[in-house]
């Protein structure tokens, strides 16, 4: 008998949804949108969480601290490679919005294939470029390794991450193309194909007791796979009328990309400094094992603003889109909807993590992972800050209003460098994490709040309003010479 209770209320509940659903695609297309993707992104959050949780011990405790930490900072300092696309990347996620807005498909076509043979060239030149330097590097140390034959092991990880990074440069861009169309359940099933496969290689080097090298191997082909799966799948399935063809690329739409793509190259670059930098520093300064307890304690507390992180990739092509056909009303509401679910989920769960997070820390990786508690309040302070810029990140970008973010957030990564190489060498890591917090509290926290008021109340479109409405949409969403502002995701990943 309570079987069958307990059926008829689940299929009452799912009945429930599909009406909500329903309802809310009908009187809001766009919000479901955001949510659907949202939805399809807790999977592969869930997914990734797990992995992270399953891998993330079995590699402490196989490699050890000090090669765990060189790990961790070659992973994180080959991916700055990432920002050498120029803002390529993250400019093609508004171009196919503007495509997708005006249900023009020879528009993300030619923006498509112009982005992706642009990154191609860029991948060549900086693979040519790295096999001039890479000889002249002193691995051992950049991060502060005591061994010699661990610091050739370095190098050679260094090697196959630097190739790794340099093939998702035109590959990644099929996320970019399926953020832009709103399609992120897509790009979170393959998303969440990379999470399986990632756990699978480091298992089973693991178990066949490979080197840190092998391992380095075995992850970088599990990741490369989805992703390589997903742009098959996008160009022969799911979007084939788009596909990236030589022929198509056009002078005029490459120009305007990098033209563009300035702003986010800049913001990418002070993005960088200000989150990529934190492993290399501790690692030069204080040693590699110095790296593992900030490193995932880092890890840990970011799973803080993990429901956050799900909508986020929905809701830049969303505001975009919005913008473009000046539905102010919906993004003022959506933007608010969004800050609040934010600070209701982020803030507790950090504060829980703030008393928590030692005992977990020590269960789950182990005594060498754990850090001291004053590391770990000031990294679940930084969480909270962090998922409030992350949103006003996500306006700026998709409304195109890059200029000024650009200004203070180039102040915020050279204070931010200063200070952390001044603070490491009197307070060890957590003076990384001090001048972290200090410089985005100074130049980025509030100038990006007052900007964020601006575009809220329309100031920027009542500006612009005196030349009427087809102009408005020329500045908004064609002019490259009057206004090159495009956004930049410098935060996103």
């Amino acid at each position: 008998m309570r079987f069958i209770q307990l059926r008829a209320s689940s299929e009452i509940l799912i009945l429930m949804i599909h009406a909500f659903h329903a309802k809310l695609k009908k009187d809001d297309p766009r919000l479901a949108r955001v949510l659907r993707g949202g939805l399809s992104g807790a999977v592969g959050k869930a997914t990734a969480v797990l992995a992270n949780a399953i891998s993330l011990p079995i590699t402490i405790r196989y490699l050890g601290r000090e090669q765990y930490g060189f790990w961790v900072t070659i992973s994180t300092t080959i991916m700055m490679l990432a920002v050498l696309d120029l803002g390529i990347a993250n400019t093609l996620t508004n171009c196919i919005s503007r495509a997708y807005a005006e249900r023009s498909e020879e528009m993300a076509k030619r923006y498509y294939a112009t982005a992706f043979w642009a990154t191609s060239i860029i991948a060549v030149l900086l693979g040519l470029l790295g096999t001039v330097i890479w000889p002249h590097i002193d691995w051992q140390k950049l991060f502060g390794l005591s061994d010699p034959a661990v610091a050739r092991q370095a190098g050679k990880c260094a090697a196959i991450s630097f190739g790794y990074a340099l093939l998702t440069l035109p590959l990644g861009l099929a996320n970019k193309v399926m953020g832009g169309y709103q399609r992120v359940p897509v790009a979170n099933m393959f998303a969440m194909l990379n999470s399986v496969l990632g756990l699978v290689a480091i298992v089973l080097v693991v178990r066949m007791h490979g080197t840190v090298v092998d391992l380095m191997a075995a992850f970088c082909a599990a990741m490369l796979t989805g992703t390589i799966l997903l742009n098959l799948w996008m160009g022969f399935r799911h979007e084939p009328r788009i596909r990236p063809t030589p022929k198509i690329v056009h002078l005029g739409a490459a120009r305007e990309i990098m033209s563009h793509g300035m702003l986010f190259f800049i913001l990418q670059l002070t993005g960088l400094a200000v989150f990529n930098t934190d492993n290399l520093i501790i690692a030069h300064f204080l040693g590699a094992e110095q790296v593992t307890p900030y490193a995932v304690t880092m890890r840990l507390v970011g799973y803080a603003s993990m429901l956050q992180s799900l909508l986020v990739p929905s809701l830049w092509p969303a505001f975009s889109e919005a913008y473009v056909n000046h539905d102010l009303p919906w993004i003022r509401t959506a933007y608010r909807r969004i800050m609040r679910a934010t600070l209701l989920t982020v803030f507790p769960t950090a504060l829980f993590l703030g008393f928590a997070g030692r005992w977990i820390i020590g269960v789950w990786a182990g005594k060498a992972a754990v850090p001291s508690s004053v590391l770990l309040w000031g990294m679940c302070f930084w969480i909270v800050l962090l998922s409030i810029t992350l949103n006003q990140g996500a306006l700026l970008a998709a409304t195109q209003h890059l200029q000024l973010q650009t200004i203070y957030s180039s102040l915020a990564a050279v204070l931010n460098l200063i200070l952390s190489i001044v603070l490491v060498q009197h307070v060890g890591a957590t003076g990384v994490l001090l001048a972290t917090i200090i410089s985005y509290l100074v130049f980025i926290v509030v100038p990006a709040t007052w900007q964020i008021g601006q575009i809220l109340q329309g100031r920027y479109l009542h500006a612009n309003s005196v030349h009427g409405k087809q102009e408005i949409q020329a500045d908004v969403i064609e002019s490259v010479e009057v206004s090159p502002v495009l956004p930049g995701d410098a935060y996103f990943t």
